[in-house]
């Protein structure tokens, strides 16, 4: 039987993020989630183990949105001048030029940490907003900082693609290129980690052509198993548009809230002979 761990990121965004993932979590489809404790609306996921006890929830480590939870002062290099965490591509720049701290990562690392054990007790795994860490250096150190504080269970990046419903590839020429070299690092990176205890679904589900991404009938009926048998699906539903961090994906956002609310997923799933679960399936090494 074929696993597959529907991952609803961001929760504690904002309101709307948050009743659009309980809402998913209601109806069974999603059983995995993360908290990103340094925005305003992370302490609604006190309740969430109680309300779903069989839900997973993880620490989602934020460095590109809002505001850190340490002093602004000690951690200078994560931040602009208004004291506001950087966007993804400057921190690729500063990583390049030597000037993004590694002090001030783990320090922050730290504080979100243990913000979450004070909102919900130990995470069943982490993974970062953005996936910041999926670069050379970082990825280390965020799984080396995660493993001491015990938190023994990832996200997998390693790939399991979708082909195109249409034949048609999204993907550019740049991109074409750079993924097998891409798929080697990120194969390296998660066998070492497997030999440091980390546990991890086999990999990350990949599309072609990402205009696939909410037809489920033909994503459920097309996932390159291969020889793997679980796989992590990452979706950001919300309920509304109401929300200043949403950025491109505001529309596809909601969409994937009416589709992932839906127990049509569900039936989807059965009929592909897949097996929606948590963290949970996914045992120490």
């Amino acid at each position: 039987m074929k696993k597959l761990i529907i991952t609803a990121d961001d929760y504690g965004m904002c309101e709307s993020v948050n009743r659009a993932i309980e809402a998913c979590v209601a109806q069974k489809v999603v059983l995995s989630t993360n908290v990103m404790t340094n925005m305003a609306n992370a302490n609604d996921a006190a309740t969430l183990k109680r309300k779903y006890p069989y839900l997973s929830i993880g620490v989602h480590y934020n460095f590109t949105v809002g505001q850190p939870l340490s002093s602004i002062d000690q951690v200078r290099s994560l931040v602009d001048e208004n004291g506001m965490f950087l966007p993804y591509k400057e921190i690729r720049r500063k990583c390049q030029e030597r000037t993004y701290r590694f002090d001030e990562i783990v320090r922050e690392m730290k504080a979100q940490y243990l913000r979450y054990r004070e909102i919900c007790g130990e995470p069943d795994y982490w993974n970062t907003h953005e996936n910041v860490h999926v670069y050379p250096k970082l990825y280390q150190l965020f799984r080396d900082e995660s493993l001491g504080y015990h938190i023994m269970k990832m996200r997998s990046h390693q790939r399991i693609f979708v082909p195109a419903k249409d034949g048609k590839s999204d993907k550019d020429l740049r991109w074409m290129i750079a993924e097998p070299l891409k798929e080697l690092m990120l194969y390296s990176w998660q066998m070492k980690s497997r030999r440091l205890g980390v546990s991890a679904p086999d990999g990350i589900m990949v599309r072609m052509n990402e205009e696939d991404k909410l037809d489920v009938d033909y994503l459920f009926g097309h996932i390159q198993w291969k020889n793997h048998d679980n796989v992590e699906m990452a979706i950001h539903p919300a309920i509304d548009g109401n929300c200043a961090f949403f950025g491109e994906i505001t529309d596809l956002r909601v969409k994937e809230y009416k589709l992932f609310s839906s127990l049509d997923t569900v039936k989807a799933a059965k009929k592909h002979g897949i097996v929606l679960v948590g963290f949970d399936c996914i045992g120490e090494v």
